[in-house]
């Protein structure tokens, strides 16, 4: 370049009369200046025309006065500037600072501070002369303008996954204070610097440490490595990263997690202060994006085929003028948070996008469910703006299309470290009976629509990564969905398949470095119960966990895997041990159950102390264990441990501390304080629906728990009270699907109209039927209900028939049936005689009532097809099954109509059993 100015004046608008006064003295001092008149505002981005000066001048001088630094573009080109100067030498200042209204010592990034700054009360022509001798020495001897700077080489990744270069708004004075920190201004040369940027979770500390290494690869020629990974070579400077260092380290772990070697330099990044660890001048803590960056953010993808420069970005965001009012209110009601800009980028990307105005309405006033799921991310985001966060993560994962969303469950089961994309189409695979190459394509079409929206992202190896805080998110709003139970049974599987085959090629590194992380995961997926035992109380058991026989096939498996492969004490084994020995629990094998994990807790206990979250989730486990061996004063104590340990370290109101509460309302009831447990339990419901709302899942379940203690007072008119409220909200929500049969069946246990309770359990059974399908064990326990009710209201109910019990009393009570023993397997043969049997007396007795014609008759031949078909023996009881209900069903539509509820489940019924025989049964 040869054409251009000897000087850039970098100054806030704020300070324009004392920039002209400095202009002026530099060029009565001989040199040309370029100085922008055009009045751009603080948080405006540098436009094309304002580039090319940068680029054709050699000095850029900064007016550095208290506004300065809130300034956007002055941020920019001083960044441009010091890079550019650091490229072409790095021990010559081509950055000048000129300091007015503030100390020099609080003037950041240090390097302005390379030229000896002269006073801050100087004159302005005295500080020109200074500068003019400066310039002219410098174009004497380089005569290079910014322009010339050669790019950096390119990043010598060493180990560890990292993120494909994103474009980094609003972080210019951090990555030189990393770099000030790393290479102190008085011995640079020397190794061994420790660096850390903390923040709350979102805010792009990994981004940030990466585009670092990127910037400054030049500093760096032994490499860029992670933690944990491959011990450099001796000799060559280098960049260790140690990226979001676990909560609740000591000392000592802490410093072992440091460069081993004094020629590396350590970045590390965390969500909690490390003031106590690494000097304070060195500790970085960053927020919010400031405006300019943020609107830049949220516009990167609108519209998604623009293709602009970031002026004229925002150029065009300002010249509507609404528009533009829109899109700051989603800035600051999110306060700037980077993660949750991207995804809202994501949403103004995406097809069928009206404009920001609707976008901001959402995230200005989070309702009920975002709040809740604002509770979930509370321990990994502190942010004033978390309600509003909370909303922008859960539009953009509604948002996204099944094969996204896809993508993104399954990445929930595992954990949040990359993903090998093979291997998530061979989950893919497994699921849904899909060939390779057809898995292989809806993996990355996934991939693709997820991506394209901000919530995942691809890194080099062919790896996929999501954000902890929106795989959380994914967790909690399809915590309910049969989809996801699928795909985590598929996953373990899978990994087990992975380890099993010797992919991993027996080593600590390539791909059973990358696997290890998801074995834990999958198995802290079985490990905590908390949510199962909830479920289970509010009559809501996922059939995935208390009725899966494969569950316990495959963590049985994976479990013998990690002993061979990882050896008995290693952190994966103990995990997948755990969630094993939760397995066992679950299907009745108490002594082995609490042997593994009684095994577990000790060995975390020792490592980790007594009141770490995994040490409280193992000792939360061998409580449920108890509680299912019908143990419940030692329940009710280790319930309790684990209850004041987690309200005292996340509070009263957080999901943990309250699912402890209820598990421990549950364990003082089956002791038989009721009055206690209902006191407990009201405690919950009150909490939750100050956060939830009447009408939300867990409020609903919350009072069903509720009602089901004030029945056990007994209090039948408030149960029933409470009851109906239920049913009626759940009826309001027709999606609800088996939670409305659950509500309609609890309402029954405490109607004392004979009329009334059968018209309730039909219902659950016809829901049941439609939502769970007629093979399901809750399908068949309903139709089991039900004609016991009807034989009661024939006179012709059995001696030996258990009075009509509330869901979770059916499940959960000291007395009833535990989870695995609502199984209706070979082994359980003699509940489906016993169902068989009810159907056959209740079809004579109807008959005999009513004609083989009627209605009535019809939907009783119906129950006994049904029964008949549970029996599960033979293709001969199928055909009978078949004649029986093919007339019945073609009797009920000429009745009824086809679309009224008992002709669909009679219609659904017909379609099951067409489908068994042979393989089938």
């Amino acid at each position: 370049m040869t054409d251009g100015t000897d000087l850039f004046l970098c100054y806030s608008w704020v300070d324009k009369r004392r920039a002209d006064e400095l202009r002026d003295a530099l060029v009565d001092a001989g040199l040309s200046v370029f100085q922008d008149e055009s009045g751009m505002r603080d948080y405006d981005h540098i436009s094309e025309r304002i580039d090319v000066a940068l680029r054709s001048t050699r000095v850029l001088v900064v007016l550095y006065t208290p506004s300065l630094p809130t300034s956007e573009y002055c941020r920019q080109e001083m960044h441009f500037a010091l890079l550019s100067s650091y490229r072409l030498h790095r021990s010559r200042a081509r950055v000048l600072a000129v300091v007015q209204g503030m100390e020099i010592a609080d003037v950041r990034p240090g390097r302005l501070k390379h030229w000896r700054l002269p006073r801050t009360d100087s004159d302005p022509r005295l500080i020109a002369m200074q500068i003019a001798g400066y310039v002219h020495g410098l174009r004497d001897e380089d005569p290079r303008r910014f322009g010339d700077a050669p790019e950096p080489p390119p990043v010598r990744w060493r180990t560890g996954p990292r993120r494909d270069p994103h474009e980094l708004y609003g972080r210019e004075f951090e990555l030189w204070s990393i770099h000030d920190a790393l290479f102190p201004e008085d011995d640079p040369a020397a190794g061994g610097q420790v660096a850390a940027v903390t923040g709350p979770g979102g805010e792009g500390k990994t981004m940030l440490a990466e585009q670092y290494a990127r910037l400054f690869a030049d500093d760096f020629p032994g490499g860029v490595f992670a933690a944990g990974g491959a011990a450099p070579g001796p000799g060559l400077p280098y960049l260790w990263l140690v990226d979001d260092v676990p909560d609740g380290i000591d000392l000592p772990a802490f410093k072992a997690m440091l460069a081993p070697t004094p020629e590396g330099r350590t970045l590390v990044t965390a969500r909690h202060d490390l003031l106590g660890w690494v000097h304070p001048s060195k500790h970085l803590r960053i927020g919010g994006l400031g405006r300019a960056a943020a609107l830049a953010t949220l516009t990167c993808r609108w519209s998604p085929d623009s293709g602009e420069a970031v002026a004229r970005r925002l150029q065009r965001l300002s010249d509507d003028r609404r528009e533009y009012g829109a899109a700051r209110r989603v800035v600051d009601a999110l306060g700037g948070h980077a993660l949750a800009l991207r995804l809202a980028a994501g949403l103004a990307g995406a097809p069928g996008f009206t404009g920001f105005r609707e976008l901001a309405a959402a995230v200005d006033d989070p309702g009920r469910d975002a709040l809740a799921l604002a509770e979930q991310l509370r321990p990994r985001l502190s942010t004033a703006h978390i309600g509003s966060v909370a909303a922008t993560m859960a539009l953009a994962v509604r948002a996204l299309p099944q094969a996204g969303r896809d993508v993104l469950l399954l990445a929930s089961v595992l954990a949040p470290e990359p993903v090998p994309t093979v291997l998530l189409a061979d989950m893919l695979a497994d699921a849904d009976g899909l060939s390779p190459g057809e898995a292989r394509k809806r993996a990355d079409g996934g991939l693709a629509e997820a991506a394209g929206r901000h919530l995942a992202e691809m890194t080099p190896g062919d790896l996929a990564l999501v954000h902890p805080l929106v795989l959380r998110t994914v967790r909690t709003l399809h915590r309910d969905d049969p989809r996801r139970q699928v795909l985590r049974l598929a996953a373990v599987a899978r990994i087990g398949a992975w380890l099993d085959t010797g992919r991993e090629r027996h080593s600590p590194s390539g791909e059973l470095a990358v696997l290890l992380p998801h074995v834990a995961a999958v198995a802290a997926q079985m490990r905590d119960v908390d949510e199962w035992h909830v479920l289970n109380e509010a009559g809501r058991v996922h059939a995935e966990l208390g009725d899966s026989r494969a569950a316990l096939n495959v963590y049985q498996r994976l479990h013998e895997l990690c002993r061979t492969r990882l050896g008995e004490d290693d952190p994966v084994t103990l995990a997948v041990r755990l969630g094993l020995g939760t397995a066992y629990g679950i299907h009745g094998d108490h002594p082995r159950a609490l042997h593994l994990i009684e095994d577990v807790h000790a060995v975390l206990a020792q490592r980790l102390g007594a009141k770490a979250p995994d040490v409280l989730t193992a000792l939360n486990n061998i409580g449920a264990v108890h509680t299912s061996a019908g143990e419940h004063e030692r329940a009710r104590d280790l319930y309790r441990q684990v209850h004041v340990v987690r309200k005292r370290r996340y509070g009263p109101g957080h999901p943990d501390t309250l699912d402890a509460l209820y598990n421990l309302a549950i364990a003082i009831g089956r002791c038989g304080d009721t009055q206690e447990a209902l006191r407990l339990k009201t405690e919950v419901y009150d909490t939750v629906r100050s956060v939830h709302g009447d009408a939300h899942e867990r409020t609903l379940d919350a009072l069903t728990s509720v009602a089901v203690t004030t029945l056990k007072l007994p209090d039948r008119d408030g149960a029933r009270w409470m009851f109906q409220q239920v049913y009626e909200q759940r009826r309001s929500a027709p999606a609800a699907g088996a939670a409305i049969a659950d509500a309609a069946a609890n309402l029954a246990a405490a109607e004392d109209h004979p009329d009334v309770v059968l018209r309730l359990l039909t219902e659950a059974y016809q829901v049941r039927v439609a939502a769970q399908g007629p093979a399901h064990p809750r399908t068949l326990r309903s139709l089991r209900s039900l004609l016991i009710e009807h034989l009661r209201d024939l006179r012709e109910v059995p001696p030996d028939a258990e009075p009509l019990a509330t869901i979770e009393q059916a499940l959960a009570l000291p007395d009833g049936v535990r989870p695995e023993e609502i199984r209706l397997d070979a082994e359980d043969m003699d509940e489906r005689v016993e169902l068989f049997n009810f159907a056959s007396t209740y079809y004579d007795r109807q008959a005999k009532l009513s004609g083989e014609d009627s209605t009535d008759t019809a939907l009783a031949i119906c129950y006994l097809a049904h029964a008949t078909a549970a029996l599960d023996q033979m293709d001969l009881q199928f055909d009978q099954a078949w004649v029986l209900i093919d007339n019945a069903a073609e009797g009920l539509e000429d009745d009824l109509s086809t679309g009224r509820p008992a002709s669909v489940a009679a219609d659904e019924v017909r379609r099951w059993i067409a489908s068994l025989g042979g393989d089938q049964a």
